[in-house]
């Protein structure tokens, strides 16, 4: 059946399928497979025509941070700001700052040692 086009019927069939199956953002991907399995299309294909029927639930990607996280460990960062409030953390203990092993570290490795620090 790969070999076919997408016709209307089989586009109908697709969409009908995927309202059946009662997609959510935590089993859509799993329900596209299947019916790229089932119909011989590809999962992008059966994506592709789920969308433009309005019907694609999309799955739900947490966003990236630029600030840190409270939790065990940080996200992503500003490194020339963690770098100076490392120094700043090195300085406010009354102890000489590196400038260039400092300047050397990722900027969750600063935030880290600043938090062992303050």
């Amino acid at each position: 059946m790969s070999a076919k086009e997408w016709t209307d019927e089989l586009k109908a069939q697709v969409v009908a399928d995927y309202e059946a199956a009662g997609p959510t953002a935590e089993n859509t991907m799993e329900i596209v497979a299947d019916l790229a399995e089932k119909y011989e299309k590809t999962r992008n294909g059966v994506r592709m025509i789920l969308t433009k029927k309005g019907v694609y639930v999309k799955k739900t990607v947490a966003k990236a941070s630029t600030s840190t996280d409270t939790g065990d460990k940080p996200k992503r960062v500003n490194k020339a700001e963690a770098i100076a409030n490392l120094k700043k953390v090195i300085g406010d203990a009354g102890k000489d700052v590196d400038d260039d092993i400092c300047d050397r570290l990722t900027g969750k490795a600063a935030v880290y040692i600043a938090g062992l620090l303050g």
